[in-house]
């Protein structure tokens, strides 16, 4: 009994670890007295006893495996702020595949604090789940950094049959999912991503705000139309809404995107405009058509910042210069990220000749450090040349610079190895006016342009199945440009360009990033896309067309149909 108290749970006794060294010296000296010389068996005796001291050295007969008691009921708290949130703003959380926790409710609360009354206790959202990761991703998609998401999804179709164009919204339970990425995001980027998917449940219950005319026309949105591979005349085919690449900034976005975030979609720019109306103070100077109909139609003239009569370029001017000359470096950062949530060349120009100037004086390690961060969050060649100067005087380390996120993300190893291979985004064959175009996103373009790398785009196409290609082009671009790119096939094309209609075609792009100093070359990995050239088939929509949206018969949507 006592050796199984010994070998078990419990701590052991020092009368316990003698009585197991007794016995295995009893055994162990007769058999070592039959096989062995008696010094053998001291030398057994005094391995057995201090094996025992060793196992009990230090313990206390009497102490028990420490574990840790929450003080209180944990799960009557929880359910407390659960209550306490609904009576507050109007949503269940609900307990799915993972439960809600009290730190988790209490980020939550602070931020549905910041949203207006107008996202409070919208009938039809019952409340809120909590997995682990989002389940109803298309196969093949990474999932375990995506924050959250909301449902129901839509299709856009053109129905020929009453000749509209409609957003048809699938018949899912309006819900958002929070996924466990999101609980390890800071709280500014935390508050950021519960207010954006928000914005997507205002959205959708006020009959799609994003694809009205007003909100397009402001959002610098068109529609193109996208014939089925099957397709024929007559039949209903699908819309997409394309960004307009020469327009250099669309919504801020949060330090955890990238820029052509924004330009996916309408519904994407929406809902970061909502967030920046919220958390950004110069949302109202960089995009003030946005910041006044959300003032007008989303927030019910609640204002967040107090504004002034400067323009964007004189606001931000006085502020980092009131926040160098009094030494606010952490003022002077935060300047530099809202500024570098999209690019403004004349802005970052000055801020970054006014760092230049600062740091000429005598080295100082705190403000070195500071300011040599704050040129992380331009894109402009000049910042990368400032914060190069610093390391290679030795007066900022290169591993402090690498702690902050937003500088290893603009650093010389993300881009050469994780970037540089990310392939296209968006990708859209279409005609424009009879001539062949190709339209996407490169969402690595305006790091390759602040790195000082040129950028090739090489497309081939080919009959589907074939590897044998019958047409191919490039398209240079140089300089920070904005990610968003639109091809004319017809004046990139080698040769001429002669595509077959009526056959299924396969198109393949990626990007050639050159350094024209340093001799590096790095090459995307390629993306593909199918397509159908139809014979008489128009891409252009109509201008000004209605946008009719259609939802699904469930009680949550009864009053928007």
């Amino acid at each position: 009994m006592r050796m199984n108290k010994f070998v078990g749970s419990e701590d052991p006794s020092i009368d316990n670890c003698n009585s197991f060294s007794l016995i295995s010296i009893n055994l162990l000296a007769q058999r070592t007295l039959v096989q062995f010389s008696s010094h053998l068996v001291i030398v057994g005796v005094l391995i057995v006893n201090l094996l025992c001291v060793d196992a009990s050295w230090g313990q206390d007969s009497n102490s028990k495996r420490p574990f840790y008691e929450y003080p209180g009921d944990y799960r009557q708290q929880v359910n407390q702020l659960k209550n306490k949130f609904k009576l507050q703003f109007g949503y269940e959380l609900i307990d799915l595949e993972l439960g809600w926790k009290l730190e988790e409710i209490k980020e939550l609360t602070l931020a549905f604090s910041k949203l207006p009354e107008t996202f409070l206790n919208i009938s039809g959202l019952k409340g809120f789940y909590h997995l682990s990761k989002l389940r109803a991703a298309p196969e093949g998609m990474p999932v375990d950094n995506i924050p959250a998401a909301t449902f129901p999804s839509f299709q856009t179709v053109y129905r020929n049959s009453n000749l509209s164009y409609q957003v048809e919204v699938d018949n899912q339970e309006l819900r958002i999912e929070f996924f466990n990425s999101l609980f390890y995001e800071d709280r500014e980027k935390f508050q950021n991503i519960v207010q954006h998917e928000m914005a997507h449940v205002f959205d959708i219950f006020h009959g799609y705000l994003s694809f009205s005319k007003e909100w397009l026309k402001i959002s610098n949105f068109s529609f193109i139309h996208l014939p089925a591979l099957d397709g024929r005349p007559g039949d209903d085919y699908l819309f997409a809404a394309l960004n307009d690449p020469d327009v250099a900034n669309y919504a801020p976005v949060s330090t955890r995107q990238l820029s052509t975030y924004s330009r996916q979609n309408p519904q994407e720019d929406f809902a970061n405009s909502v967030s920046a109306y919220i958390n950004y103070p110069y949302f109202r100077y960089s995009h003030p058509k946005r910041y006044q109909y959300l003032k007008n139609k989303v927030f019910g003239g609640r204002e967040y910042y107090l504004g002034t009569t400067m323009n964007y370029l004189d606001k931000v001017v006085v502020d980092f210069d009131a926040a160098l000359n009094s030494r606010n470096w952490n003022k002077v950062i935060k300047i530099s990220q809202e500024v570098g949530r999209g690019y403004f060349p004349e802005i970052e120009s000055q801020l970054i000749e006014k760092l230049k100037t600062n740091l000429k004086n005598s080295p100082d390690s705190t403000r070195d450090a500071q300011l040599g961060s704050a040129t992380c969050y331009f894109l402009s060649p000049k910042a990368l040349d400032l914060r190069r100067n610093l390391i290679r005087k030795k007066r900022v380390p290169l591993q402090t610079l690498l702690k902050i996120p937003r500088c290893g993300l603009m650093s010389l190893r993300s881009f050469e190895k994780e970037f540089a291979s990310w392939s296209m985004r968006s990708i859209y064959f279409f005609k424009n006016r009879g001539r062949a175009q190709l339209q996407f996103l490169d969402p690595v373009l305006p790091i390759s342009g602040a790195r000082g790398f040129e950028t090739r785009y090489l497309w081939r196409i080919f009959y589907e199945g074939s590897n044998v290609h019958i047409a191919e082009g490039t398209y240079l671009v140089e300089g920070v440009r904005s990610g968003s790119i639109k091809i004319d096939l017809e004046k990139s094309v080698v040769g001429n360009l002669n595509l077959p209609a009526g056959k299924s075609l396969v198109l393949e792009l990626g990007a050639q990033r050159m350094h024209p100093r340093q001799f590096k070359r790095f090459n995307s990995n390629p993306a593909k896309i199918r397509f159908v050239i139809q014979p008489g088939f128009s891409y252009e929509a109509r201008k000004n067309s209605e946008i009719k949206v259609i939802y699904p018969d469930g009680v949550e949507f009864k009053k928007l149909n």
